[in-house]
Order: structure tokens, then C-alpha cells, then sequence
């Protein structure tokens, strides 16, 4: 037996291992993609293939597609947009992404909105303030089991923690900055119930980073991917990113671009249509429209610049 399928059997054998080096999943290395203990499984790319290939059946996270409603840990759990101008941002959602808003007032008398989309949850638009210390932009929200036992986490790993931990009426938060400055919330329990990536407007949330493999393993190790539980994510490198899974459907995605940072992509009946209502409400068109109908997406961004994808798929 080779000195590296040893290794690799004696990683297989320790259930409770979490994921350590960066090193053996980063392409270029010509170390090759490997299935850790725990869950946090990387799959060779074409040609290397472990599994059944994924073909042309329904797409994990697609519209249409049926899985479990129930969040692993570590899933995303919420999406909000920090706001320069949150009136203008409402007007911007509503017209061009066609989501209706209703006011929610916070404890310190601040007006927030609850972003819906045909009765759907979206996120939540709020004011950003410079007692947050969060820039205005997306931040998604992880579920997590303690807040605060993750941000210790997190400061072990050197990240910056913004905000929290602190209790609001929907439970314990935090928001921190994780590799590259990507801002990203935790959170004791969703402020929605009914919210979901992977299905309804929110398609799925993007990490665009430099270095996806480095971020796989932090974010992977910070919200416990790696779990023996069975109740974890699951984690995939396959078609060039990294796929982040609750059950059937693809809720997040690493994806080699820049610039780096958390990008939202949204669902909406024409991409083409949402790419000219952008610009006509003061956007603008990051990438054009592209792909075929049922795949077709596009980036825009928002008055303040706040890139997010639109698409049909």
C-alpha cells in the first residue's frame, strides 16, 4: 500500500477528525481531491470521478426539485442587505426583482423591511449605521447551534468579528469577516422559518474568492461541515467550485472570482427583462444576460453597487 493511500485510510478511520490542511484539495499542488472523515468530501474533477456523474438529471437546489425542508448545521439560514439608503433600495428590489415589502420595527425603534417574493421570504433590508460597524452590501446568515461558541471559533482562526455576540428577538447573532474580508452573519435560528436557499427566490448564495479550497476548509471547520452526526452539510468540489449541500438541494457555492465577498443570486421569470429594469432604476449590468432559457443568468448590481445574480433557472 502506497505511503498516501495509508494516510489516506488513516484519515478515513478518525470519525471525529476535523478537516486541517488547506493543502491536499488546492489545485495546482498535484496532490488529488480526497473524501475526509466527517462529511467535508471533495470530489475529483472529470476523469477522476468517484461517483455516478451527475448528467443531465435534475440539478440539486433547481427549481422544481423536492428535498428535505429541514437545515443542517451549518446551513444558510437568513440574507440581508446593510443599506446607505434603504428607501431607495426598497424602490430598486421592487421594481426590478418585482418584491413587495413589509415594515418591521426593530427594538431601538428602527424601520427594517421583510423583503417577499410571491408570499416568499427573500431577506430582510435594513439601514446600515456606523454603530454596526458593518458596510452596507448582502451578508448571509449561517445557522449555528451556539453563537457564541463559534465566534470563539472564529477569533481562534484570526477572524474579525463585527458585531455580537448579542441577543435580538429572534435569538443570538453575530457577524464577522472570514477570508478576504467576506462579511457573513451566524445566527441561533432563522428569523423565518419558511426561508430557504436552494429553493423559492433564493437560488443560492456565492462565496467569490481567490482561494476556494482555503475557504472551503474554514468555513467548513468553523460551521461544523465536518460533523459525524449525520446532520451536517454536505460538500462537494465538482465542475470547477465547491458545492455546499442541504440535502438535495445546493445552497452555496465557492467559486474561483473576484471581487471577493458573499454574492446572493435570486430567481426571477426573465433575466433579460430584470437586466433592463436595472439600469433603468439606476443599476447597472455587471456581466450580460447569458445561457439558454432554462440556465440563462446575468450580474447586476444595485444603486450602491451591490453586485447579486439574477436567474431563470
Amino acid at each position: 500500500m502506497s505511503k498516501e493511500r495509508e494516510q489516506q485510510r488513516q484519515e478515513g478511520a478518525a470519525p471525529h477528525a476535523r478537516v486541517r490542511g488547506r493543502e491536499a484539495g488546492r489545485a495546482g499542488t498535484g496532490v488529488r481531491p480526497f473524501r475526509r472523515a466527517g462529511g467535508l468530501r471533495l470530489v475529483p474533477p472529470p476523469g477522476e470521478s468517484q461517483g455516478a456523474p451527475h448528467g443531465n438529471g435534475p440539478r440539486p437546489g433547481a427549481a422544481g426539485t423536492t428535498g428535505p425542508t429541514v437545515r443542517k448545521r451549518g446551513a444558510p439560514c437568513w440574507l440581508s442587505l446593510a443599506s446607505g439608503d434603504v428607501l431607495a433600495a426598497k424602490e430598486f428590489y421592487a421594481r426590478v426583482l418585482g418584491w413587495c415589502h413589509v415594515p418591521l420595527l426593530d427594538p431601538q425603534g428602527r424601520t427594517r423591511y421583510l423583503a417577499l417574493r410571491a408570499g416568499a421570504p427573500v431577506g430582510s433590508l435594513s439601514q446600515t449605521t456606523c454603530d454596526l460597524g458593518v458596510s452596507a452590501g448582502w451578508i448571509p446568515y449561517f445557522g449555528v447551534d451556539d453563537v457564541d461558541v463559534t465566534v470563539g471559533r472564529l477569533r481562534e482562526r484570526g477572524a474579525t468579528v463585527a458585531v455580537g455576540p448579542l441577543s435580538t428577538q429572534t435569538g443570538r447573532l453575530a457577524v464577522a469577516a472570514g477570508p478576504q474580508e467576506a462579511v457573513f452573519g451566524l445566527r441561533r435560528r432563522a428569523p423565518d422559518d419558511r426561508w430557504k436557499a436552494g429553493a423559492g427566490p433564493v437560488a443560492r448564495l456565492e462565496l467569490r474568492t481567490r482561494d476556494i479550497f482555503a475557504a472551503a476548509f474554514f468555513y467548513g471547520d468553523v460551521l461544523d461541515w465536518a460533523g459525524t452526526a449525520g446532520d451536517c452539510c454536505g460538500v462537494e468540489y465538482v465542475r470547477g467550485q465547491i458545492e455546499v449541500r442541504d440535502g438535495l438541494r445546493t445552497v452555496a457555492a465557492f467559486r474561483d472570482a473576484t471581487p471577493s465577498g458573499w454574492h446572493p443570486c435570486f430567481r426571477v421569470a426573465d433575466v433579460d427583462l430584470a437586466a433592463m429594469a436595472a439600469i433603468g432604476w439606476g443599476g447597472r449590468v455587471i456581466a450580460p444576460p447569458e445561457g439558454a432559457r432554462d440556465r440563462r443568468a446575468a450580474v447586476l448590481a444595485d444603486r450602491e453597487g451591490n453586485a447579486f445574480t439574477v436567474t431563470a433557472s
